[in-house]
C-alpha cells in the first residue's frame, strides 16, 4: 500500500514559552509539508506464510457437510508491512499473486512489493536482495527449513548474453532465449541440475554457463554456426556421429531418455540416415501383452519372416549328419542293396527335418522382399509368355510342372 517516508530530522524546540512569532510559524509549516518526503506507491512486505499446503488453506463447507480447503486461496502468502507496521503485526487478510499466469512463489523471509487493485492485496515477485537466484532473505529474518542455503547454494544465475532472455529457478534450472555469438540466428537452451565447476566453489556469485555435456540434462535449439562449447560428445564410440552439428537441429543429452507414447505411434523419420549405437544392447521388442504384434524390416506389410539362427543351424546340422552317414555307407558299399539301404536311411532323416522346417521361421520379425527381387519376380512373370526359357519349377518350353517328390 501507499505511504510516506521522510528523510529530514525534526529538531523542534518546545521548551520556550511566550507568543508565537512568526519564524515560529513558518517552521511549522514548512515542518508538515516537509520537502525532504518520499511517497511509495508500493511498500515492501516481508513474508511470513506461503499457501501451498492444503492443510494450510482456509477451509470451506463441503458438499458432505463437513469441512474442506479452500483451494481459491492457493498460492496467497500472509506478510508484513516493512514501513508501516511492527514485527508482531501482520497485513490483513490473504495477498494475491499478482499474475495468475506465470507466478515465483516467495520463501519465508523474502520481501516483495504489495500494491492494492480494488479491495484486494496483491504481491510481486520476491526483491533481488543479494542477486541470488536461489534464496534472498532479508537481513534480520528468518526462513522455515524447508530450503536452505546449504542445499542450493551452488543454483546460480545463468550466464546471458547482450539481448538474451532468461528465466531462472531456484533449483538449477532454467531457459535462456538467445542467440548465436553473432547475434543473428536465435537459440533456446534448456537446462536442469547444474553442473558445479570449481569458479562456483571459489565464488558464491559466479554465474552457470550451461553446459550441455556436463549438466544434468538439457535440450538445446540451435541454428546457425555452432559454438565450440555446445558440441555434443557422444555416450559411445561411433563412426556415424556428424562431424559439424549445426543448422536448425534439436540436441538432447541426459543420463537417460525415455519416449513413451500412451495411446498412438512414434514417429521418427529422416532425409539421409537414421543411426542407432550403443555400448550394450539395441534392443526391437514385442511387449509381453501382445501375442499377435509384429516386428517388420523394411515394410510394415511383410509377410516374409525371418529365420532363426540356432533352429537353422541345428536343421543343417542334422542335414550334414545325415549326408556324412550315407556318404560313409556307400564308400564302403559292395553291392546295391546296401547302397538303396543307406539311402532309405537318409530319406527317412531329411523327411523328419522337412517336417521341423516351419519351426526355423519366426512367427514375430518379418523382413520385406528386395526391391531387385520384386523387379526380377516382374520380369520373370513378363518373360513367362513370350520365351521358352526355364524359370525356377517352370520349364516354359514343354509348358509342364517340373515334379518334386512329395513324399520327401
Amino acid at each position: 500500500m501507499p505511504f510516506w517516508k521522510s528523510k529530514k530530522t525534526k529538531n523542534r524546540k518546545t521548551g520556550g514559552g511566550g507568543f508565537l512569532t512568526y519564524d515560529d510559524a513558518y517552521q511549522l509549516i514548512k515542518d508538515n509539508i516537509d520537502e525532504a518526503v518520499e511517497f511509495y506507491e508500493l511498500e515492501p512486505a516481508v513474508v511470513i506464510q506461503v499457501l501451498l499446503d492444503p492443510s494450510d488453506l482456509p477451509k470451506k463447507d463441503a458438499p458432505d457437510g463437513g469441512k474442506m480447503p479452500d483451494y481459491s486461496f492457493l498460492g496467497t502468502i500472509k506478510a508484513r508491512f516493512v514501513e508501516s507496521q511492527n514485527k508482531e503485526d501482520s497485513i490483513e487478510g490473504y495477498i494475491k499473486p499478482l499474475s495468475p499466469h506465470i507466478v515465483t512463489y516467495p520463501l519465508v523471509g523474502e520481501v516483495v512489493n504489495i500494491a492494492k487493485h480494488g479491495k484486494q492485496m496483491y504481491y510481486y515477485q520476491p526483491l533481488n536482495m543479494g542477486n541470488n537466484v536461489n534464496m534472498n532473505i532479508a537481513g534480520g529474518e528468518t526462513t522455515d527449513s524447508k530450503v536452505t542455503a546449504y542445499t542450493t547454494e551452488h543454483n546460480r544465475t545463468i550466464l546471458g548474453e547482450y539481448g538474451d532472455m532468461v528465466i531462472n529457478g531456484r533449483f538449477g534450472q532454467g531457459i535462456k532465449f538467445g542467440s548465436d555469438p553473432y547475434y543473428q540466428y536465435p537459440e533456446i537452451k534448456i537446462t536442469n541440475r547444474q553442473s558445479v565447476p570449481p569458479q562456483k566453489t571459489q565464488d558464491t556469485h559466479y554465474p552457470h554457463l550451461q553446459n550441455i555435456n556436463t549438466d544434468g540434462s538439457s535440450i538445446f535449439v540451435t541454428s546457425g554456426p555452432a559454438r565450440e562449447v555446445d558440441a555434443l560428445i557422444p555416450a559411445v564410440q561411433t563412426v556415424t556421429a556428424p562431424d559439424v552439428m549445426d543448422g536448425d537441429m534439436i540436441t538432447l543429452n541426459s543420463d537417460r531418455l525415455a519416449f513413451n507414447s500412451k495411446k498412438s505411434d512414434i514417429l521418427m523419420f529422416a532425409n539421409d540416415s537414421l543411426n542407432l549405437s550403443a555400448n550394450g544392447e539395441i534392443n526391437l521388442e514385442i511387449g509381453a501383452g501382445a501375442p499377435k504384434a509384429r516386428i517388420t524390416l523394411g515394410d510394415a506389410d511383410s509377410t516374409n519372416p525371418m529365420v532363426k539362427g540356432d533352429q537353422v543351424f541345428d536343421a543343417f546340422d542334422n542335414i550334414f549328419k545325415s549326408l556324412k552317414t550315407f556318404s560313409n555307407e556307400v564308400s564302403s558299399a559292395t553291392g546295391i542293396e546296401q547302397v538303396a539301404s543307406a539311402a532309405n536311411i537318409m530319406l527317412k532323416d531329411l523327411r523328419k527335418q522337412k517336417e521341423k522346417l516351419p519351426e526355423i521361421l519366426s512367427d514375430t520379425v518379418y523382413i520385406t522382399e528386395n526391391f531387385s527381387d520384386e523387379i526380377a519376380d516382374v520380369e520373370i512373370a513378363e518373360a513367362r509368355t513370350t520365351t521358352g526359357i526355364r524359370y525356377g519349377n517352370y520349364d516354359h518350353s514343354t509348358d509342364a510342372e517340373v515334379e518334386f517328390d512329395e513324399d520327401m
